[in-house]
């Protein structure tokens, strides 16, 4: 057995597709270490961005452990590879411009309400808004917002929950508040222009 396992860094990535197909985790190793950086390089050429490039190749080596029953048929791993990276990737760009796409059409509708009642764009900032808005808090700032807000707790309950004092609770929701007001008022100023 560990003259087997010596021989998987000279293995070919066909051999290696072989062997993972049989559950190797050595060969699927070997395979993500030859692999990885090409792939990360090309899905970020596609897609323009590290961190979503990332996550697509991880997805696809994540598939490939999970259906690596059917790699025996695969007659060129790389190209195979590259192929699967390239579809996720596309798959990424067509969910990301439908994702705009709705965001332009709820833009417009929002700029039509601004005519028709402002009572209304507040209320949709404060319905549609609020996650995103939150969302631009630092985790703990969100946390201690959520609990308070949210959930109702006082500034004593959210201090003894999380092991804060009283005042860095206070802090947070002070910071909170100063935030989440700035980017109403910006965005108030986008959709009025």
């Amino acid at each position: 057995m560990q003259h087997h396992l010596n021989e998987i860094s000279s293995f070919t990535d066909k051999q290696l597709f072989e062997a993972v197909c049989e559950g190797n985790e050595r060969a699927f190793q070997h395979i993500f270490t030859r692999f990885y950086p090409r792939m990360i390089s090309f899905a970020g050429m596609m897609v323009k961005s590290r961190d979503a490039a990332e996550e697509i190749v991880q997805e696809v080596f994540i598939r490939l452990w999970e259906q690596r029953e059917l790699l025996s048929e695969v007659k060129s791993p790389e190209n195979y590879l590259f192929i699967v990276i390239r579809n996720q990737a596309l798959n990424h760009l067509r969910a990301a411009a439908k994702e705009q796409n709705r965001r332009e059409q709820l833009w417009e509708a929002l700029q039509q309400r601004v005519a028709d009642d402002s009572t209304t764009l507040e209320m949709l900032e404060a319905d549609q808004f609020f996650e995103q808005i939150v969302a631009r808090l630092t985790p703990q700032q969100q946390l201690v917002f959520r609990m308070s807000r949210t959930e109702g707790y006082s500034h004593q309950q959210i201090a003894d929950q999380l092991h804060l004092s009283k005042e860095t609770v206070k802090k947070h929701i002070a910071n909170s508040l100063t935030q989440l007001r700035s980017y109403l008022k910006h965005f108030r100023q986008v959709m009025l222009f």
